[in-house]
């Protein structure tokens, strides 16, 4: 399936970072990424759990079950930081700063954290959009 699921900013300039999640089961990071950021092991799998397993980062009790996650806000802080250093030293005459996080099938936690610093850019200024590459995949059964 190649569908993807994107989001632009509300801002009205030129885009200026771009986020993406992805799953690691379905495909290798972005080639092109700055910053890659594996979530893996360091968060809780939302997929674990059966009542969610089917839903997507999409959905307001899976959103708040990973950000909820011990970590999260200071992963998310990092990433933050991280991407605004890459914004300001990068020359805008060249690409957009790419920034992706992966999970193990990237319909959860990477859904969750590219949204929330896709959104916490636009409050900043920073003109950012966001793909999900394979939040329309199958739900992948390796629950790490």
């Amino acid at each position: 399936m190649n569908e993807r699921v994107i989001g632009y900013c509300p801002v009205n300039e030129l885009i200026k970072v771009n986020v993406e999640s992805f799953g690691y089961l379905h495909d290798a990071p972005p080639r092109d990424a700055h910053l890659v950021v594996d979530l893996r092991n360091c968060l809780h799998n939302p997929a674990a759990d059966p009542a969610m397993r089917e839903l997507t980062g999409l959905y307001p009790r899976v959103r708040q079950h990973v950000l909820d996650t011990p970590g999260t806000a200071d992963v998310l802080a990092s990433v933050l930081e991280t991407t605004r250093v890459l914004h300001q030293l990068h020359n805008p005459r060249r690409r957009k700063v790419i920034v992706a996080f992966g999970c193990a099938g990237g319909r959860h936690r990477s859904v969750v954290l590219a949204n929330e610093l896709t959104n916490a850019l636009n409050r900043a200024g920073i003109a950012t959009s966001v793909v999900h590459r394979d939040i329309l995949q199958p739900v992948v059964r390796d629950n790490r």
